[in-house]
């Protein structure tokens, strides 16, 4: 079986795409066992970020699984409004040739880069180096994400 996770990891990083880890893949790289399927990640996002990411994503065969473009996740009254209106927390790609190949990209404040880089960790996969967001993150943001329909901005 082939390691897509590591393989996205590794496609984002070459890239030079500013990000870090969260969601499931992060817990276990911090030593808790558990399954997960899908890579969460934050990103910087800027222009020039934003235009290596969509490189990475059409190298990695990458679709939306929505039918908006990936750029518009540039836009902060597109991100607001699939925040605010649609009840979103991530933008999500599949390969839809291989389902288990996919990339949510947050897009709620509490999962900004900027707030999950305070305080990560570095780590090596392969020639690459990923930022991966503080251990006791993933608690403290259960604690403080509200469900649909509550304010977020």
């Amino acid at each position: 079986m082939e390691n897509y996770l590591k393989e996205m990891l590794v496609t984002l990083a070459d890239a030079g795409v500013e990000f870090v880890v969260g969601g499931g893949v992060a817990c276990v790289l911090h030593g808790v066992e558990r399954v997960t399927l899908d890579l969460d990640v934050a990103v910087q996002m800027n222009s020039s970020n934003l235009d290596r990411l969509i490189c990475a994503v059409e190298q990695l065969n990458l679709q939306p699984r929505v039918p908006v473009s990936l750029a518009d996740i540039g836009d902060p009254d597109f991100v607001r409004s699939m925040v605010t209106e649609k009840g979103a927390l991530v933008f999500s790609l599949a390969d839809f040739n291989n389902p288990l190949r996919h990339l949510d990209i947050f897009l709620s404040p509490a999962l900004s880069f900027e707030r999950l880089t305070k305080g990560a960790k570095w780590f090596d996969i392969g020639d690459a180096k990923c930022a991966l967001h503080q251990k006791n993150y993933s608690y403290k943001l259960k604690t403080r994400l509200r469900p649909f329909g509550q304010r977020m901005f």
